[in-house]
């Protein structure tokens, strides 16, 4: 049997397998389903029986491919190889970027270590030691954040998962530094941003449907946490085109509270598709739902700002940078 152990933020997990190539998912280079679009690192550490939690990956051919969660225990039996060569997205896989692990993870660092994670990414501006988080889903234009940002001088804390702690005091801890990013964005939106990453931009037939992972750690924050910094929150509705950028405060606390319970419980809380065959139940609890509502609200006393942006690509800072 196979075993090795690796550490995500203050999570640490081991892996046995009988089946090397199930582990090739996690010796990945920059890729679009990586674990490096949701976390800063997954760092490898030496196996041992005193793990925060274990995956069990056995390779059967010809028996039913079959998952089972336990507290502390991840069982992938049956035709696991099969499963993974056929799947339709590896986002949705053991560790893809959208799947089964990402999840617990983020489930058991609010479970077992008080920390939790915002779907956004971070921006830090080193003159006013000021950090910009934007929260939202898919499509809210939280790429045209960073982008945009990055372009204007800000480094980067997180390209998607923004993490946080009251362990000793409120601390952020980086998160991701690869992005998926539209050709059509780099190519003809942020052409300085592509210049100056010396990108190579592959050849596409649909630039705006082809997305291509970057790597941007040349403009990484120096620090992996930060404690003492000021905080705005934006909420972002960015799109191609706009040629105004409107920036509404919000300044009622339960429609703040609310946008940010709801994104911080999105990834925890859904059901999803694994390997397109195996409904994977959410790992929300109502006593973690009570503790990251308390979270949320603790948070936002730290806050500065909460304010909505309805923008372009182009323009999306005007108006919310602190002078």
């Amino acid at each position: 049997m196979i075993k090795k152990a690796f550490r995500i933020l203050k999570a640490t997990f081991g892996v046995v397998t009988n089946e090397k190539k199930l582990l090739d998912e996690l010796y990945f280079g920059v890729y679009y389903e990586s674990l490096l679009t949701d976390f800063h690192k997954v760092e490898e550490i030496e196996y041992s029986d005193n793990l925060d939690f274990y995956i069990i990956m056995l390779d059967e051919p010809g028996t039913p491919f079959d998952i089972t969660v336990e507290d502390r225990r991840i069982f992938l039996t049956g035709a696991v190889l099969k499963a993974t060569e056929e799947t339709s997205d590896l986002r949705y896989t053991i560790f893809g970027n959208e799947g089964l692990l990402f999840r617990y993870v983020l489930m058991f660092l609010e479970k077992y270590y008080d920390t939790y994670s915002f779907h956004a990414c971070a921006l830090y501006d080193e003159k006013t030691n000021h950090i910009y988080i934007g929260p939202g889903g898919a499509g809210s234009g939280k790429t045209c954040l960073i982008l945009k940002g990055l372009e204007l001088g800000l480094k980067l804390f997180s390209t998607e998962m923004t993490h946080f702690s009251f362990v000793n005091g409120l601390t952020l801890y980086k998160g991701s530094l690869v992005d998926n990013v539209r050709i059509g964005n780099l190519k003809y939106s942020y052409p300085a941003l592509t210049k100056k990453l010396k990108l190579k931009l592959p050849e596409a037939a649909d630039e705006w449907g082809k997305k291509i992972a970057i790597d941007l750690t040349k403009l990484e924050t120096k620090f992996d946490s930060i404690k003492k910094v000021g905080i705005t929150i934006i909420l972002p509705h960015i799109e191609e085109g706009r040629d105004e950028n409107i920036v509404t405060d919000v300044k009622n606390t339960r429609v703040a509270r609310k946008a940010l319970f709801d994104n911080i419980s999105d990834k925890i809380a859904n059901n999803v598709l694994l390997y397109d065959v195996i409904p994977l139940e959410g790992f929300d609890e109502p006593v973690l739902m009570e503790k990251r509502f308390s979270a949320v609200d603790k948070l936002l006393n730290h806050v500065s700002r909460v304010a909505k942006v309805v923008g372009g690509s182009k323009n999306c800072w005007d108006g919310v940078i602190k002078k």
